[in-house]
């Protein structure tokens, strides 16, 4: 019996296609808002932000343009003229008014998302530019292509700071504003304004360049900025947030609503930890071994804790670890993985061994910032060095349950 294909569905085709058309305009916005290397995505929003800062840049350009419009209405006459100028009006309130919103959204959370509105309008509003200049110089009346071409060099001057962050776009731009205004000098009958055309490339070549340089000059400065940031807040060995980013990052997992009182989890917990035989390991192998331990420990923590977890080295063989929404029993299991992962061996040095002791401390139970956390984590990480090292406490207002070993328990103990 032959099998009986059901027909696709025709309703579901139509609806298809504007999706599929916004997905390819998107990418399309998306290639000309990236630049000619693949960049972090901070930097890369600091590139796009930058767009929106020249506010400035961005009203003179409008005015520009819509000036260029009247003057050609008020000496030409032309339908196409008074049109252009309608136009003019019309786009440029409204490109103002996308600026204003997109500047609002970037003060509010400090980052841009490729917008398909501002980009394709500014297109459109560099296309109706680029018309109405080649139809100032095919009227035949000097001053107004002179003008023309004086607005032009002012619009791209103003392109080439204001899309620094974003060269694909602005070279774009510039090539749409100033090819049409050269083809139409060069086959103008005026005389001796073919020259005018002769030298608009050359100048549109040396925007191009400048642009280029300009957006060089801004991802520097940006590249520098963020290694700053880098080395005020992270370890320079291990690449681990340091004491700076630490307390930082207290302020923010502290903040925000708090567990409800019987829940099992807490808010934050955090864990001290401390090397044990590191200071043998620096005495026997040097202290290159030693640097060498604690970045293979820094990635051994790394992958021994949650996605949400921080690692942060505090300073010599010192880690703070913040573990927000868990329980003492997962933070039980986190400390055992610990402990086992740090206490292999190290291929680079197989003999060179090192453990570590923990001490658990939980927000509200242990204290509600981050000054009595890491007071009481630290009691808590020397209590299991007492007890012999190799283990973990968890500290709590009233006992402190050690464990000595990854695996074993020993009795409550009275804090």
């Amino acid at each position: 019996m032959a099998s009986v294909v059901p027909p696709t569905s025709t309703a579901s085709v139509p609806a298809a296609q504007p999706q599929r058309l916004w997905f390819q305009l998107q990418g399309c916005v998306d290639w000309l808002l990236a630049g000619p290397l693949p960049l972090p995505d901070d930097i890369r929003n600091e590139l796009l932000q930058q767009r929106t800062n020249k506010t400035r840049t961005f009203v003179v350009a409008v005015l520009a343009s819509l000036l260029i419009a009247s003057i050609a209405a008020a000496l030409t006459g032309a339908a196409w003229a008074y049109a252009w100028m309608l136009a003019e009006l019309v786009l440029g309130s409204t490109r103002i008014y996308l600026m204003m919103k997109a500047l609002a959204q970037a003060k509010a959370d400090r980052r841009i998302a490729p917008n398909i509105t501002p980009i394709w309008a500014g297109l459109t509003s560099v296309i109706l530019i680029s018309a109405g200049c080649y139809q100032c110089v095919g009227s035949g009346i000097l001053p107004l292509a002179l003008m023309a071409g004086i607005g032009l060099a002012n619009l791209v001057g103003g392109i080439a700071s204001r899309n620094a962050g974003t060269p694909r776009y602005g070279i774009l731009l510039i090539c749409i504003l100033t090819l049409p205004f050269a083809l139409a000098t060069m086959l103008s009958p005026v005389p001796f304004l073919f020259l005018i055309g002769l030298q608009t490339p050359v100048y549109t070549a040396g925007m191009i360049f400048l642009l280029l340089e300009n957006h060089k000059i801004l991802l520097d400065l940006h590249h520098s900025e963020r290694n700053n940031r880098q080395m005020a807040h992270h370890d320079l060995l291990t690449g681990l947030p340091n004491r700076a980013l630490n307390l930082k990052l207290f302020s923010e997992l502290l903040a925000g609503p708090w567990p409800e009182a019987g829940s099992a989890g807490s808010k934050l917990t955090v864990f001290c930890l401390d090397l044990d035989g590191f200071k043998g390991v620096n005495d026997r192998f040097g202290h290159a071994a030693g640097d060498s331990v604690l970045v293979a420990v820094a990635d051994r923590l790394r992958a021994s804790v949650r996605d949400a977890d921080f690692v942060c080295r505090i300073g010599g063989d010192e880690f703070v670890i913040l573990l927000p929404d868990i329980t003492d029993g997962e933070a039980a299991t986190v400390a055992r993985r610990i402990i086992s992962r740090v206490s292999e061996p190290f291929e680079f040095a197989p003999t060179a061994r090192v453990g570590a002791s923990i001490g658990l401390a939980s927000a509200p139970r242990d204290g509600i910032t981050a000054d009595e956390l890491l007071s009481a984590a630290d009691r808590a990480m020397y209590e299991a060095k007492r007890r012999g090292k190799g283990g973990f406490v968890i500290h709590t207002s009233g006992v402190e349950l050690v464990t000595l070993a990854p695996m074993a328990k020993a009795p409550a103990l009275a804090c």
